[in-house]
């Protein structure tokens, strides 16, 4: 079942979030579970819950009167979890490019607030599918076939490649222009000529680096940055927005 929190300043759009939620998710044939979280209950949360969502929640829909304070909680949140999947409620256009800087899972619009929770919750649905699938490796003269969500990032140092997880280091037998075709189209952008990072993990994009979930910061050059720049903003949007 999907839970979905919702945080914001004013209760009564809250309610007014969690009705077209409910709508929205029925329309994806979603099973869900919806609920306001009190900001006095989500302080106290917050502060016992760290590497997790409040009350278990699949996804958190943040809505405030003000953009900082908005981005402010939502840091808060990223923080304690960076996985955290967060959906963020834009009250006008400046909003909107506001939170492409930000690692946002989804943004909604507030005058569009049912379509945009359908394209959200359409995206969600989607991101459990690949969690499951995996790519082959040639290591140690077999193949291995790693999960894809697994995968931080591929680096090449010195004619190896090695191949970073969530878990350990390997080492690759295969160029990283090899990998990097390999996995076309499968969320991974090559940052630099020793770099190629799985986009699930980035943090947040800066102009001379990434900063990935796990902490590390991985540099960008500067050519390749624009052309990042685009696919991570696309990735992020799953180009379903607007």
């Amino acid at each position: 079942m999907l839970k979905i929190g919702i945080i914001c300043s004013r209760e009564k759009e809250a309610g007014e979030i969690a009705q077209t939620a409910r709508l929205a998710a029925v329309r994806e044939g979603l099973i869900c579970e919806v609920c306001v979280i009190q900001k006095e209950f989500f302080d106290r949360e917050l502060e016992g819950s760290r590497g997790t969502e409040p009350d278990g929640t699949s996804c958190l829909i943040l809505s405030w009167e003000c953009r900082q304070e908005a981005f402010g909680w939502a840091e808060m949140l990223w923080g304690r979890n960076p996985r955290a999947l967060l959906l963020y409620v834009a009250h006008s256009t400046d909003d909107i490019f506001a939170a492409l800087q930000m690692p946002f899972f989804h943004t909604v619009r507030a005058f569009d607030l049912e379509q945009d929770l359908e394209t959200a919750f359409r995206k969600l649905g989607r991101l459990k599918v690949p969690s499951s699938e995996k790519t082959g490796f040639t290591w140690g003269g077999k193949v291995m076939h790693i999960y894809r969500r697994d995968i931080l990032y591929l680096e090449s140092e010195h004619h190896d490649i090695h191949l970073h997880t969530l878990g350990e280091i390997l080492s690759v037998a295969e160029s990283l222009s090899q990998c990097e075709q390999k996995l076309k189209n499968q969320g991974f952008a090559r940052i630099h000529r020793s770099f190629l990072v799985n986009m699930y993990h980035i943090r947040c994009l800066e102009k001379s680096n990434v900063l990935l979930d796990n902490g590390e910061r991985l540099y960008i050059s500067r050519q390749r940055y624009p052309e990042v720049k685009f696919q991570f903003e696309n990735y992020i949007r799953h180009l379903d927005f607007i």
